[in-house]
């Protein structure tokens, strides 16, 4: 019998590492409980059940952890439709806890193709819905609907999404806030908390997005419709200048406090030294500030990343 090492436990202060779930992880944890789907011939002879590989599930998960990261881009978003492979997400503990990510990475990559730019194009108006409704109904909290402004600079990219410039990136994001503030779920009816995602490939670009953006998360302009707390892309991901200046303008802009903006997220940080980092900045701004503060990363595509810069 193998011994349960609870990860959730030793968890305690430190910023929250999420594991993003794939699809084919998903699929065979799914299939396994409606289908049988594993082969018992095939699993290690003290592991038996696909089951004691989730995660998720800390009853029988030989390593319980209760934070994970879901994508848009790799999930059936028809919550109308029961599907096998969206059951480790679906059908999940309850105190277990799934961050959306909304799928701007497939938009970039112009693998959700549409004129972005255009609130009326029927193509991206039921992704925009579907993305919508799956978010508010499968995550905890989730991200915005964003288009990075390094769209452009994928070969290809332009006129599969029709996003030409940082501009044309800005005005489609913001189109998506306001379809999501005007028609998310929201708190009260069991809706996800939504972090409001900050992108720039320069500091006077993320200052620019935070400065057009940052009304999203202000409870004065949005009351009982704001989004819930921050999502850092772009340059605000990977500059730590540039990540303590925005949390002071953040603070100092009332957007990060107790019990209304709880959670940041920093998108495609995994590496160790950020972890610490971002374990510093956790505590401190705890001490100081907002007692239920908690940062999260998650893995980063190292590849990409060279692409991108």
């Amino acid at each position: 019998m193998i011994e349960q090492d609870n990860l959730t436990n030793k968890q305690q202060d430190y910023a929250v590492f999420l594991p993003a779930i794939s699809s084919f992880f998903s699929t065979y944890v799914g299939r396994q409980r409606h289908e049988q789907f594993v082969d018992a011939a095939r699993m290690p002879r003290a592991i038996p059940d696909m089951e004691m590989l989730n995660w998720l599930n800390p009853q029988q998960g030989l390593f319980p952890y209760r934070w994970s990261l879901y994508s848009a881009g790799h999930a059936d978003l028809d919550v109308a439709k029961f599907n096998a492979k969206e059951d480790m997400t679906r059908n999940r503990d309850p105190n277990s806890i799934v961050l959306g990510d909304s799928g701007g990475f497939q938009i970039a990559k112009g693998v959700w193709e549409g004129d972005w730019r255009n609130p009326n194009d029927e193509r991206s108006m039921r992704r925009r819905q579907a993305v919508l409704s799956w978010l508010d109904t499968t995550s905890n909290y989730a991200m915005t609907m964003d288009i990075p402004t390094w769209t452009p600079n994928i070969p290809g990219a332009t006129a599969k999404t029709g996003i030409r410039n940082s501009q044309d990136a800005i005005e489609a994001t913001q189109f998506n806030n306001e379809y999501f503030i005007k028609h998310r779920k929201g708190l009260d009816e069991g809706g996800t908390k939504f972090l409001n995602v900050l992108q720039g490939a320069s500091h006077p670009e993320a200052d620019q997005w935070y400065d057009l953006m940052k009304k999203y998360c202000d409870p004065k302009q949005y009351p009982g419709r704001h989004f819930n707390g921050w999502g850092m892309g772009g340059q605000n991901m990977c500059d730590v200048s540039l990540v303590l200046r925005r949390l002071i303008t953040i603070i100092y802009d009332g957007l990060l406090e107790p019990g209304i903006h709880d959670w940041m997220h920093f998108l495609g940080t995994s590496k160790l030294e950020w972890a610490l980092l971002l374990t510093d900045i956790q505590r401190a701004v705890r001490k100081k500030f907002n007692p239920n503060f908690t940062i999260s990363f998650d893995f980063c595509d190292f590849s990409f990343d060279l692409y991108v810069w």
